[in-house]
């Protein structure tokens, strides 16, 4: 089943393992995956997510979004779900960027279904599907929050385009706010399904962005913390 698929296996102890994972609470022992995951350790990566009910303004800010993202180089990291994920996936593709769908299930399936086209184009566009579960997994219903913890997990930043403050969405930005990750909404009346984004709008540090100049602010603050965090640690090892 695995070679019928191309799924491979690696953990914590290979260096192909996401460096990022080894920061949260419990990270998988094992991760399956199809495609490059080399490129998850080797480019900045943002989860780009929202309500799978997305509205048109949602559908369009999501999309830009992700071509804006892979423009430069920045994978867009998102469950591959019908809606805002789908929408961002596409235009990274379509800018001639890369993602990472992490899947609720074994990897011999892809969910939903629908959105099985758009899968093999990420993989041949460089990208990766990865998941926690061995092949032949079915989906539960646990298992998408289980997800959840991932796909912020493997990123550097989470940008959420609409949601609502009881959607499925906001796991990941919990886990996210508990993980430590950088985190950004697009304004609340730029979309229809925003309480979500209401909400994260009035939390400490979190950046609200309107236009490309605020989604070029949010990638400086990432971009910075990373070379202070790595200098920090070159001190540290040199002391």
């Amino acid at each position: 089943m695995i070679q019928q698929y191309g799924i491979r296996c690696t953990d914590r102890r290979n260096a192909n393992y996401p460096k990022r994972l080894l920061s949260i609470a419990k990270p998988p022992s094992e991760l399956y995956y199809r495609g490059d995951i080399s490129s998850i350790n080797q480019s900045l990566k943002i989860a780009v997510i929202g309500s799978r009910l997305a509205s048109g303004r949602g559908a369009e800010a999501a999309y830009r979004t992700g071509c804006e993202l892979g423009r430069r180089g920045i994978s867009v990291v998102n469950g591959l779900a019908l809606g805002c994920d789908t929408h961002a996936l596409r235009g990274a593709l379509a800018a001639g960027g890369t993602g990472v769908a992490v899947m609720p299930c074994g990897l011999n399936q892809i969910v939903p279904h629908t959105n099985i086209e758009l899968a093999e184009k990420l993989l041949s566009g460089g990208g990766c599907l990865l998941s926690e579960y061995p092949a032949r997994t079915p989906v539960r219903r646990y298992q998408y929050v289980e997800r959840d913890r991932l796909q912020s997990g493997i990123s550097d930043g989470v940008i959420v385009i609409e949601a609502e403050c009881d959607s499925g969405t906001m796991h990941t930005v919990r886990y996210a706010i508990r993980q430590g990750r950088h985190l950004a909404c697009i304004d609340s009346q730029l979309v229809r399904y925003s309480s979500g984004n209401r909400w994260l709008a009035r939390q400490n540090g979190v950046c609200v962005i309107r236009d490309v100049v605020d989604l070029n602010s949010f990638i400086a603050d990432i971009q910075n913390d990373i070379v202070y965090k790595q200098i920090s640690l070159d001190a540290f090892e040199m002391g």
